[in-house]
């Protein structure tokens, strides 16, 4: 047996690899890796409608839209067209900018996937594999098995948040509360 001292150092060093580039990187490349092949699976899965595969079709159509929204999430902002999207994710579905909020929408993707199987049958389809993929990168991004760095903030974190136009005569309670905490100090 290794002494307690070795296998601390040996594991002090492994939990410090997790932050690293190459770590990083390689769970970058796995996740639009699983994009691209939930993707590429959903549009194979298209051809369900041709044997009258109607749940199959639906699912092939939800695995292109969360493929999608897995690339848009991923890429940010490398293409410009990307970068509009993920401005739309930023300010809508602002889970999706951190790395669990991310891990838990890939884990469920993919298990919503995952149990849409051809013709109702407990055969495996194209879908279900990837899908199978995503949970699991999903998966290391919940836990954070590999720690990505803090996210960049967009546009929806720094939006400022004033309190809306009054309808009454006087200002409601909230809109009162928000207004003060909205004030710098010596405001009024």
């Amino acid at each position: 047996a290794l002494p307690v001292e070795l296998r601390t150092a040996r594991m002090d060093r492994c939990w410090a690899l997790r932050k690293s580039r190459a770590a990083t990187t390689l769970l970058k490349f796995f996740s639009i890796g699983g994009g691209l092949f939930l993707i590429v699976a959903g549009i194979i899965g298209l051809s369900g409608i041709l044997y009258g595969d109607l749940v199959y079709f639906v699912g092939s159509i939800y695995a292109i839209l969360f493929g999608c929204t897995v690339l848009v999430v991923e890429l940010r902002d490398k293409v410009p067209l990307v970068s509009a999207a993920y401005h739309l994710i930023d300010v809508y579905m602002k889970f999706m900018t951190l790395q669990r909020g991310k891990g838990l929408f890939y884990m469920g993707v993919g298990l919503l996937v995952l149990y849409i199987a051809p013709m109702a049958s407990s055969v495996w389809g194209l879908n279900n594999i990837a899908a199978l993929f995503l949970a699991i990168i999903g998966f290391s991004h919940t836990f954070r098995i590999i720690a990505e760095s803090e996210p960049v903030l967009g546009p929806g974190a720094t939006l400022s948040l004033d309190p809306g136009p009054d309808f009454g005569s006087s200002r409601t309670e909230w809109g009162s509360m928000v207004a003060q905490s909205t004030n710098k100090p010596g405001q009024r």
